[in-house]
């Protein structure tokens, strides 16, 4: 396993007349290979001005509030025979625009709105106890299954209300695919696969290590994607076998890494999850989590053309430095 950089430097003229030398490092994602860019001198990133008019603006469309969802949400005709799928708060149902052959949305909470601090452990570990029963009724086949939330505007969510998703395809998306045929390669060659030994080389390295929840280890990625980029790998290989011990430590690494999010000053991410179920024993489920731009009256989108046209992120965050802070929060 190679941790593939390159530097390069950059020198800027800047108005007062010094001249400013930058260093940019191209780092190789272990895996897949795919590049990143990893910029130490990063952009200001406003305070949040606030956006409590949008809040209670969206409330009253908001089809996932609970006095809408029951006439509003759509339904699963086949596995779910038209009904709606129960936990706590949590609540399983059709996405109405779905991406693949089955296509689920989690209503996680009555809430219409959190704050990260507020989200709680209860909240995941109900949709992915949820998501376990859904995918329990699928039948025979292969199928690429993962997991994903986009929280606030510019993590790319047309509604507010806390909601995750769930996509089961027999056709598995441009980097999944990657993964996939990456990983069985790794496995091939070491008899391993890629995420335990990714594991035991971070924790020999220790610079991007941050800590462990039950059964589960979270690592700070080497090739961000975005900002403050954190990987969680579970002890139990496969989704639908995972324990309820093992489902919790996972709930509550993403608990603590948003309340480091917060003390940083974000409030919007993305989470995907990529299953290993029904993929073979070289795939184990591996967990992606990312901060993005904060949302507020005047919010900016940190997508751009890198990575619509390149594929290739740009992160304005060493993982080595923002690790070491994480491990205190994933301490709780």
């Amino acid at each position: 396993m190679e941790f593939r950089k390159e530097i390069e430097f950059a020198k800027v003229l800047l108005p007062n007349g010094s001249i400013e030398e930058n260093r940019i490092e191209i780092r190789y994602d272990p895996l897949t290979l795919q590049t990143s860019r990893v910029l130490k001198k990063k952009p200001p990133i406003p305070e949040i001005q606030g956006f409590e008019e949008e809040i209670e603006s969206t409330k009253v469309w908001c089809p996932f509030c609970p006095e809408r969802i029951e006439s509003m949400a759509a339904k699963d005709p086949e596995l779910l025979k038209g009904e709606f799928l129960r936990r706590g708060e949590a609540i399983l149902f059709s996405n109405i625009v779905p991406y693949s052959k089955y296509s689920f949305v989690i209503r996680m909470t009555d809430a219409h709105y959190l704050e990260l601090e507020d989200f709680k452990r209860d909240y995941f570990d109900d949709s992915f106890f949820l998501i376990q029963d859904a995918l329990s009724r699928l039948g025979e086949g292969k199928y690429y299954i993962s997991i994903g939330m986009n929280y606030l505007k510019p993590a790319g969510s047309s509604i507010m209300h806390p909601h995750i998703q769930t996509l089961v395809s027999e056709t598995s998306t441009d980097y999944f695919a990657r993964m996939d045929w990456s990983a069985l390669e790794f496995f091939e060659e070491r008899k391993k696969d890629y995420w335990k030994a990714l594991v035991e080389k971070e924790k020999e390295i220790g610079s991007r290590f941050v800590g462990e929840t039950a059964k589960t280890t979270w690592l700070a990625a080497f090739a961000p994607k975005g900002f403050f980029h954190f990987i969680g790998v579970p002890e139990e290989r496969e989704f639908m076998n995972m324990s309820e011990e093992q489902i919790s430590g996972i709930s509550e690494g993403i608990i603590r890494i948003l309340r480091f999010y917060a003390s940083k000053g974000f409030n919007s991410f993305n989470i995907s999850m990529f299953l290993a179920d029904r993929l073979g024993e070289h795939f184990r489920t591996n967990l992606h989590i990312v901060a993005r731009t904060p949302f507020d009256k005047y919010y900016w989108c940190d997508v751009y053309f890198p990575k619509l046209f390149h594929d290739e992120t740009i992160s304005y965050l060493v993982p080595e430095e923002y690790a070491s802070e994480m491990a205190e929060f994933m301490q709780g």
